[in-house]
């Protein structure tokens, strides 16, 4: 069965999904416990919204996304204030970074052909720290099944709990907690963390480590500096908009903002941060620092620590330093176009870049330094 139809099937159904039943509270509450940032969540399946009162009680501000029409407009009566998607989670492209999803009984309603990527996907779609805690499958290898135990056809499948936990670990997330919670049945419920950046992470005389409200002065001065705009065709920040953008930035969940030190110097900064629903990657390093390759080997860095694919880098294509860094480590030209003129950018052309494969290459010695975003 397609989403589509397993949507046709709880929209014959939705009525049933109205009690107030405390199912599955007692597991949520475990993985909730996990969460250190309690800012947003994600319920995929939220169904009638059953998950999201108690999601609420927590402070999260919750996201719900279900294939069904008619169970989505339950959830809209009961919450209306509520971010509430239509969509089919295979599909649907996560708006920015969750600092839990909630996939409870409904992605093992996904095609078996589809299951390693949309868990992929979750796994990307939380920040750092992020808690997924989602059910599946008890079995020991992928399964399928199809039958009408509700009333009307329903499928369900699974990876097995062995390919699940590979999958978690791919996506570079650990499992805090995995238990059959209806045994003898074979229901199984995982949550998984998102690993932390909890230290420096290095690359020969490299590394990388948080910014620091001392490093925003230097920040400042080097995004001043004539030779880099012109490079990177962007205009310099005034000191109040250099300040309001960072503070908005260092506060934001969604954002990967560290420094880069070079032989304990600071020379730069790389980030990671969300723009229209797509994540985007810029760096700067300050200009007596350029040809050195820190671009490329802190770019390594940042791909090891940032998991979620995929990524966007835009670039003037008059920026041939910068092009081919991020060339290196697989980002692929998608489209060429006339950027207009905006406060911070020039009118110019622009490629857009997008890196889709799961991970940076194993090793990186780099060649190129260049200024960017």
């Amino acid at each position: 069965m397609t989403p589509e139809q397993v949507a046709a099937s709880y929209d014959q159904i939705a009525d049933r999904w109205l009690d107030l039943s405390t199912y599955g509270f007692a597991q949520l509450e475990r993985a909730v416990a996990f969460v250190k940032h309690k800012g947003t969540a994600l319920d995929v399946g939220c169904g009638t919204g059953r998950l999201m009162g108690l999601l609420s009680k927590h402070g999260f501000r919750t996201d719900g996304l279900d294939v069904s029409p008619a169970m989505l407009a339950h959830a809209r009566n009961r919450f209306p204030e509520a971010r509430l998607f239509h969509g089919n989670i295979c599909r649907w492209r996560l708006p920015h970074a969750y600092d839990l999803i909630v996939a409870w009984d409904s992605v093992w309603h996904v095609p078996l052909s589809d299951q390693e990527a949309v868990l992929t996907k979750l796994c990307r779609g939380l920040a750092a720290g992020g808690v997924l805690v989602f059910s599946t499958g008890g079995t020991d290898g992928p399964d399928e099944r199809q039958n009408s135990l509700t009333g009307p056809p329903m499928y369900h499948a699974t990876l097995g709990v062995p390919k699940a936990l590979r999958v978690l670990a791919d996506a570079g997330c650990v499992c805090r907690h995995l238990e059959y919670d209806q045994y003898p049945e074979g229901h199984v419920y995982i949550i998984a963390q998102k690993r932390e950046y909890d230290g420096p992470q290095t690359c020969g005389p490299v590394r990388l480590r948080a910014v620091h409200p001392g490093d925003l002065l230097r920040m400042f001065e080097m995004q001043l500096d004539p030779d880099s705009n012109r490079m990177a065709v962007t205009n310099p920040r005034t000191a109040e908009a250099f300040v309001a953008h960072w503070a908005k930035a260092l506060s934001d969940p969604a954002c990967t903002t560290r420094a880069v030190l070079g032989d304990e110097v600071f020379v730069g900064y790389i980030c990671c941060f969300p723009i229209g629903g797509e994540d985007h990657v810029g760096y700067w390093i300050d200009k007596p620092y350029w040809g050195k390759g820190i671009a490329s080997r802190a770019l390594h860095l940042l791909l090891r620590e940032v998991a979620r694919r995929p990524l966007v880098a835009s670039v003037a294509t008059g920026n041939g330093a910068s092009l081919r860094v991020l060339q290196k480590h697989g980002f692929v030209i998608e489209r060429v176009h006339l950027a207009p003129a905006t406060e911070r950018y020039p009118e110019c052309e622009e490629a857009v870049l997008v890196l889709r494969h799961p991970g940076p290459p194993d090793n990186d010695n780099g060649e190129t330094i260049t200024a960017g975003q």
